[in-house]
């Protein structure tokens, strides 16, 4: 996590924009690249960041620091965690007048996050046990508006543990086998077998 960093997504960006195109109905292919951008994507997530001020008089985030992120509210109530694609939204965000104004706890500091960042911060319970209210992520708030709801959240970290156990599972089988690759032989060692008498 870096604060106030140089981010650009240009690939999320245009997955998000062939996903609008779209209207009610999007492309599942559309989705699928959505999906896949916005895994490899870090983002930059509006915070209150309290840390030590270096000589140069930057925050050190490489030091005891706290951070706060702000939720924003919409009119139905839905409370969202708050992310931008990258500076230029961002900024865009900053100038924005009216009802669409966000408040200033929004724009002063952003933090960069990345989506076991996000899945974190939705899903997690209150330090109290109580439930996380939080329906989900909003990025560009008021732009381009795309909302991921914490029940797609729950599918994506479902899907990464059940890819997570598979590569566990097929690493573990190669234990106590041979494998040639380029004409080396890798061993994966299994342990030795005691024979007990």
């Amino acid at each position: 996590m870096e604060i106030n960093k140089t981010v650009s997504n240009p690939m999320l960006v245009g997955a998000m924009q062939l996903i609008k195109s779209d209207g009610k109905t999007p492309d599942p292919a559309h989705q699928v690249m959505f999906l896949e951008q916005l895994d490899k994507a870090e983002l930059l997530a509006p915070a209150d960041v309290k840390a030590e001020v270096g000589e140069d008089g930057e925050k050190l985030m490489d030091k005891k620091h706290i951070v706060r992120f702000p939720v924003l509210t919409g009119a139905d109530g839905r409370r969202f965690f708050v992310v931008f694609t990258d500076n230029a939204a961002l900024e865009k965000a900053r100038t924005l007048e009216g009802t669409s104004k966000l408040p200033e706890e929004f724009i002063s500091e952003a933090v960069t996050v990345k989506l076991a960042d996000m899945a974190k911060f939705i899903l997690t319970p209150g330090p109290d046990g109580s439930e996380n209210t939080t329906y989900g992520i909003v990025i560009n708030p008021f732009m381009e508006n795309i909302v991921i709801p914490k029940s797609l959240m729950m599918n994506i970290v479902a899907k990464r543990a059940q890819e997570a156990r598979a590569r566990l599972e097929k690493a573990t089988k190669n234990m106590g086998r041979d494998i040639e690759k380029d004409g080396d032989i890798i061993r994966f060692p299994f342990g030795e077998k005691k024979n007990e008498d």
